[in-house]
């Protein structure tokens, strides 16, 4: 890769109006610089396409791609999208739309993962392109950073995973010293369960710095979700993943544009999405790695509400796993009791207040009893 673009964010536009080319281009480089920043301008599908692939061939992605859905007279949008999906499944993808086009969910069914997938409808404001190309291009720099991390983190876990196996193979083959190979296995099981502490606590660590509002917030959540897991008698097995994936469980934060996480007001629609696509990101970036307990589907899952009101799947009462209505809890105590950019702490108070009168209806009435007895009869305080 050229030295020299290593750290640019590309950006491709495809649209049939050279007119509305230059909007983007003007809205994006108001002062005529690039600002780290390489536009590309097509108006036709095809030779987008073309670009992608040279793109990839050279490996410099496209970080976010601006496609209009009709282009006479060649190919629309949708195509092109299928295309990049294939080409690389990365990057960003903004569909432009005009009210006369096909609805959202028709375009969605073709183009995969949706969570990659929004919509700009026309006709739009200079702000609203700025803020696409600025929020989903740090969301993309935040994923490859991310996946980059994966990599290493994953075979740090195979590389401890192999070395066991290497040894429970050695104890197979000398029966005649059964103690002393146990001793070997029992010392390589607590080098494993000590790398996979460590990778978990670089990957909370990365996070607090992204998003310093909430240092030590995910800490605080993994000793309240521990505290719950044993009021309620789950095994010491469960408890560590509950521990684990608390300590975790916002990793997919990382993925959203910093300003955002610490905006003082409201947030849009569109920052509102960003927010709620962090469960599915952390399940993606922890999916693969081989952990002793189910924290990706426990992270994926500690969002979900008891009706159904949750996100990102919508889950309800069984279909969430105990260990997630476990962190779901543990996760808004805290959350309501701590401060925060757009509002100061409310106190525990108003937060078992808060899961008290939701007892069944968001959250787990078992959990909750289990919460209101740790803080209210065995004096739980969270550590600062």
């Amino acid at each position: 890769m050229n030295a020299l673009r290593s750290d640019r964010i590309r950006i491709l536009v495809v649209d049939d109006e050279p007119n509305i080319l230059n909007v983007y281009k003007e809205t994006l480089f108001p002062d005529g610089s690039g600002n780290h920043v390489d536009l590309i301008l097509c108006q036709q599908a095809d030779e987008a396409v073309e670009m992608v692939r040279a793109a990839v061939e050279d490996e410099e992605p496209f970080a976010v791609a601006f496609l209009d859905l009709q282009m006479p007279p060649g190919r629309d949008g949708v195509w092109a999208a299928e295309q990049i999906r294939a080409l690389d499944p990365f990057t960003e993808i903004v569909m432009v739309t005009a009210y006369s086009d096909a609805l959202p969910q028709e375009v969605a069914c073709r183009i995969l993962p949706s969570d990659k997938l929004l919509y700009l409808q026309k006709p739009f404001h200079d702000h609203e392109i700025r803020h696409f190309a600025l929020a989903l291009s740090s969301k993309w720099r935040g994923e490859r950073e991310l996946r980059k991390m994966h990599t290493s983190s994953e075979s740090g876990v195979e590389r401890r995973t192999d070395e066991l196996a290497m040894l429970d193979d050695q104890l197979k083959q000398d029966i005649a010293v059964p103690k002393h190979a146990a001793v070997e296995v029992q010392d390589a099981l607590g080098k494993l369960r000590k790398a996979m502490a460590g990778v978990i606590q670089a990957m909370a660590l990365t996070v607090e710095r992204k998003d310093p509002y909430t240092a030590g917030h995910q800490r605080r959540v993994a000793d309240l979700a521990r505290g719950l897991a044993r009021e309620i008698g789950l095994s010491a097995h469960q408890i560590d993943g509950i521990r684990m994936a608390g300590l975790i469980h916002d990793l997919g934060k990382i993925c959203v544009p910093a300003e955002i996480l610490s905006k003082p007001g409201g947030l849009t629609e569109i920052e509102l999405s960003l927010i709620r696509s962090h469960p599915q990101i952390g399940y993606e970036i922890l999916k693969e790695i081989e952990f002793p307990w189910p924290v990706a589907q426990i992270v994926l899952q500690h969002h979900e509400r008891m009706d159904g009101s949750g996100y990102p799947a919508g889950l309800s009462n069984g279909e969430i796993v105990l260990e997630a209505r476990t962190l779901a809890v543990a996760d808004v105590v805290e959350a309501m009791a701590s401060h925060r950019p757009y509002r100061p702490a409310l106190g525990i108070d108003k937060a078992l207040e808060e899961v008290s009168d939701n007892r069944d209806i968001l959250y787990d009435p078992e959990v909750v009893d289990a919460c209101l007895r740790l803080f209210r009869l065995r004096n739980f305080r969270f550590r600062q």
